[in-house]
């Protein structure tokens, strides 16, 4: 299977399998968080759900030093503006799609390129083009925990 495929193919996988997990978390459970400094289900969506526009406009600036927080500002403004599961399923599917539009655009040469990531480590363009994949995958980890948590031990 061609990369690009593979990006797309396990990226909306791992959309649906967040999505799956979290809409089995009960309404009055989505707010709740299990410790003090851990996030909540709802939370966690909204990360998931904005991630996907700051690595679109991160893979089309492909930066050589590490992006000032601040110019991700809109993107948590937005995260913060979603405040229930529908907008944040709304807003996933949106920039997921965005991102694998940017993700297929690119041509070979680019996918060997490099970016610095505002966290200071360098990807590849191709490396870059699977972060949501393996971001969805590591809070899909967290949300089934969250549910252990409060009691829920069915495999969604």
């Amino acid at each position: 299977m061609p990369f690009k495929q593979l990006v797309e193919r396990v990226t909306l996988n791992a959309v649906e399998e967040l999505l799956r997990y979290a809409k089995a978390v009960p309404a009055e459970k989505l707010n709740w968080r299990p410790a003090e400094h851990a996030r909540s289900v709802l939370e966690i969506l909204q990360e998931c759900a904005v991630l996907p526009a700051a690595l679109t406009a991160w893979l089309q600036e492909r930066p050589q030093a590490p992006p000032r927080m601040e110019q991700y500002a809109p993107y948590w403004a937005q995260a913060a503006s979603l405040t229930s599961l529908e907008a944040c399923e709304q807003a996933l599917r949106e920039n997921t799609q965005k991102l694998l539009q940017v993700a297929e655009s690119l041509s070979e040469t680019e996918l060997s390129q490099t970016a610095v990531a505002p966290w200071g480590r360098t990807y590849t363009v191709a490396e870059g083009c699977l972060i949501h994949y393996w971001n969805l995958t590591y809070h899909l980890g967290q949300i089934a925990y969250i549910q252990l948590l409060y009691g829920d031990t069915a495999f969604h």
